[in-house]
């Protein structure tokens, strides 16, 4: 073979380009995806707390309203972050016995979880028992957490 004769070497981006379309592929698909979208960031982030006694026969743990959760993260955050951790939104979502759901931005989760895992609690009447709230799950998916939190009931009866 001589120099004349020989073929010229081809770059990837060339070869692709110079391969013919497959033959006998539909113009059309028979399934239509109508919309697809895939959240990997979501706007939300949720927490569950709950309030805790160190007196085990505090009847007052069961009657707490969503003020009240208010009020201990409010303070939690304060105390932690001061005026930037009072800045941080809240959405109360449900307050069930001595237990809450709550919504934050999901960019200030990591800073309300630390608030409210180092808050001290506050101290109820003369006997010296104080209230905390623990941080039972949290997470970017409310639904993750709802199943999280049956979880231990299983184990629990």
């Amino acid at each position: 073979m001589t120099a004349a004769q020989e073929p010229e070497d081809v770059t990837m981006a060339d070869a692709a380009a110079a391969t013919p379309p497959s033959v006998g592929k539909s113009s059309s698909s028979k399934n239509l995806e109508l919309f697809s979208c895939t959240i990997s960031k979501p706007a939300f982030a949720y927490a569950q707390l709950e309030l805790a006694s160190s007196d085990p026969g505090s009847a007052a743990i069961e009657d707490v309203d969503a003020l009240q959760f208010r009020s201990h993260c409010t303070s939690a955050l304060n105390r932690f972050l001061g005026a930037t951790g009072t800045a941080i939104p809240l959405d109360i979502l449900k307050v069930h016995g001595a237990e809450c759901w709550i919504r934050v931005p999901r960019e200030d989760l990591g800073a309300f979880a630390a608030a409210i895992t180092a808050w001290p609690g506050v101290k109820q009447g003369s006997n010296g028992a104080s209230s905390v709230l623990r941080l039972r799950a949290s997470g970017n998916w409310l639904g993750s957490l709802l199943g999280r939190s049956e979880q231990h009931k299983l184990w629990d009866s």
